[in-house]
């Protein structure tokens, strides 16, 4: 292995020089809004918004209270993003237990267009399995309209890990599986979703720095045309998360498809 600093050269060095990359970077897994189990410095649109230009990001989210909260809605979340058309995007944030109100979001989908991008799905939090008939509706409408929709899998857990996701590839074949947390998943499961899946289905990133040498195998598996840059922002920090995918042992070429292309592949001209 090449035991020179991967940050004297190549796209690692123009970032540590300037601060940004010569590209625009996709963080396609973000949130909003404060939380009481941590202290975040950039909870609100403006101080975000703030921060993702410093770093040349821009950033689809799910609000944490549309999310959670079924009286913070998803036109909540619009009117928000209408005021930084040049920044932001948000997926349509699902509470299975509230099927008036996903029927009520399907019916502005379009109307939302091109604000909202796609559907985020929280299945460990809200404790319903993905395969669970809650879902049904959001995700046969996010298969007839090929969108692209974004699980959390931290933990691997019964409800919304790599066994329930690799069934759904397979029940909904026109969605686009964008995999929340990959970092968590072993070898072999990246591995079963790469070879057995029925559908496009990319490995996202966030929460990954300090996990060393995660980045490296998962291109070695996948390929760096199926991995996505995330950060949970603002529970992590852009800096931080651009520096661990700059950072990891893969080509120039991986990396920028990384933080880059594959955004673009998926979202198209969706994209702020």
């Amino acid at each position: 292995m090449d035991k020179k600093c991967v940050w004297e050269s190549g796209l690692a060095a123009e970032f540590w020089n300037n601060g940004r990359l010569p590209f625009t970077v996709y963080d396609v897994h973000g949130h909003m809004g404060y939380h009481p189990q941590i202290c975040m410095s950039h909870g609100t649109p403006e101080k975000m918004v703030r921060h993702l230009r410093r770093s040349g990001s821009k950033l689809i989210f799910s609000h944490h209270y549309s999310l959670f909260d079924n009286t913070f809605s998803n036109q909540q979340v619009y009117d928000i993003v209408k005021q930084y058309p040049d920044d932001l995007r948000f997926y349509l944030s699902i509470i299975p237990h509230d099927p008036e109100r996903i029927e009520k979001d399907i019916e502005m989908y379009d109307q939302w267009k091109p604000y909202v991008c796609g559907v985020k799905i929280l299945a460990a939090y809200h404790k319903v399995k993905i395969t669970d008939a809650k879902f049904d509706k959001i995700l046969t409408f996010a298969n007839e309209k090929k969108l692209p929709v974004l699980f959390h899998t931290w933990g691997n857990s019964a409800n919304d890990g790599a066994e329930p996701v690799l069934e759904l590839t397979k029940r909904y074949p026109d969605i686009t599986y964008l995999i929340g947390h990959s970092f968590y998943w072993s070898p072999e499961a990246v591995e079963r979703v790469v070879n057995e899946s029925k559908a496009k289905a990319y490995f996202e990133l966030t929460s990954i720095p300090g996990q060393e040498g995660r980045i490296e195998v998962l291109t070695e598996i996948a390929g760096g045309k199926r991995i996505l840059y995330g950060t949970d922002l603002p529970w992590f920090d852009e800096y931080q998360a651009i520096g661990g995918v700059l950072s990891a042992r893969i080509s120039d070429e991986d990396k920028k498809a990384i933080l880059h292309d594959n955004a673009v592949d998926i979202f198209g001209s969706d994209l702020p």
